[in-house]
């Protein structure tokens, strides 16, 4: 019954954040698209950026490396400063401030205690993505489940995009098959991995 009344919980949670998501998106003004196609187009050729969104990004990792417990993408909303979302994104993130974030995403178990949180985001300057994922490292609590802890913890970044990844080692899989899920997603080597 337990078990039942946190799927139902988890299922709400869920449509609720779809259910804002979806609200949010026709009042973003469309000529905004076009001009970040051409402000990415315009990048020199040397800058590294890792295209589709946090969410798509996250599932494609998923496809590579696929968990036995159901999960889903959870979009972080940047734009809700609601004490509950700034709490969810430390949660997430470990980060105490949203200013170096330009998108993010976490996929997470939707029921149960599995140890297991994967998080994408990406960061405004490629340059401080290093030094994100070390704040990120040093304040993410592996032990934020009930009755379970991650006993692996793992980051890697390419361009302007920030991978965490901290699961439990019982769950038959590693911190590293997500990195090397990551690196085949981006087609290229990390430029750093913690």
């Amino acid at each position: 019954m337990k078990k039942c009344i946190a799927f139902l919980m988890a299922l709400a949670l869920v449509m609720t954040l779809s259910a804002c998501r979806c609200a949010k998106e026709p009042v973003s003004d469309p000529t905004t698209t076009p001009t970040t196609a051409t402000t990415e187009s315009t990048k020199p050729s040397g800058s590294k950026t890792l295209p589709g969104t946090m969410e798509e990004n996250i599932n494609k990792i998923m496809e590579e490396n696929p968990v036995e417990f159901m999960g889903g993408v959870i979009p972080l909303d940047l734009e809700d400063v609601s004490e509950d979302a700034l709490l969810a994104f430390e949660s997430y993130t470990g980060l105490k401030t949203r200013e170096l974030i330009k998108e993010g995403a976490v996929y997470e178990p939707m029921m149960g205690s599995q140890a297991f949180s994967l998080v994408l985001v990406r960061v405004t300057d490629p340059a401080k993505a290093e030094q994100v994922a070390r704040d990120m490292k040093a304040n993410i609590d592996p032990r934020k489940w009930i009755c379970v802890q991650a006993d692996q913890v793992m980051l890697a970044g390419y361009g302007d995009v920030v991978m965490f990844i901290m699961l439990d080692s019982a769950l038959g899989k590693t911190a590293q098959s997500y990195v090397d899920a990551f690196e085949k997603v981006c087609g290229s080597k990390p430029d750093f991995t913690l």
